[in-house]
């Protein structure tokens, strides 16, 4: 014969009230899942950028994105003392940045996300000109480094968040300039760069 605490526990474990706690999600639960697709726009004070993320685990994804930027600029003077004359200058650039790196999430609860972000960057860029009738010249390079970036991210709807991230980078980069002179010449660095501050717009599917 079964004792009233024991009736009392049977009571519970059947309830409607304790089969559907069973269901409810805990608060760190993350809103990612393995395989997941997502689409990451940021923007800064500078440079914009489009991103790809791909989820292996609920807390962790790779990460990659371009940003790419380019301009021509062309002038032209006429000049009619000390006799018509007719100058010209133009100036043209072109870039692309990429980086790859592995992010790590973590949250208070599914609307809120934190996450920490490490990887590779690397990049080329061209700039070419001339002035006014003088000699005209081209600048080549490249860029490779490391960045590691802080950010956290609210869900503003279940497929949408909005947030912001912070980024440390540090870059060697080599150039090659050459005239039409046939002058040459050759430079290279290293650079290092903290906070950079991005607004993050992130579509996941």
């Amino acid at each position: 014969m079964l004792s009233l605490r024991s009736t009392l526990c049977l009571a519970l474990l059947c309830s409607p009230v304790f089969g559907s706690a069973q269901n409810v999600v805990a608060p760190d639960t993350l809103p990612f899942r393995r395989g997941q697709w997502a689409m990451q726009f940021g923007g800064g004070f500078s440079i914009a950028t489009l991103g790809v993320l791909r989820f292996t685990s609920p807390k962790r994804a790779w990460l990659i994105d371009a940003a790419l930027g380019g301009g021509h600029e062309h002038t032209t003077i006429h000049v009619t003392f000390p006799r018509d004359t007719v100058l010209s200058s133009f100036e043209s650039n072109a870039s692309i940045s990429l980086r790859l790196g592995r992010r790590f999430y973590q949250g208070p609860g599914q609307k809120i996300v934190s996450f920490q972000t490490l990887g590779f960057l690397g990049g080329f860029s061209h700039n070419g000109g001339s002035s006014f009738g003088r000699a005209s010249g081209e600048t080549n390079g490249w860029s490779a480094g490391l960045f590691g970036e802080l950010g956290a991210a609210f869900f503003v709807a279940s497929k949408l968040s909005l947030g912001g991230t912070a980024t440390a980078t540090l870059t060697y980069t080599r150039s090659r300039t050459e005239s039409s002179t046939g002058d040459r010449s050759t430079a290279w660095s290293y650079q290092g760069s903290a906070p950079a501050i991005r607004f993050v717009a992130t579509i996941y599917f």
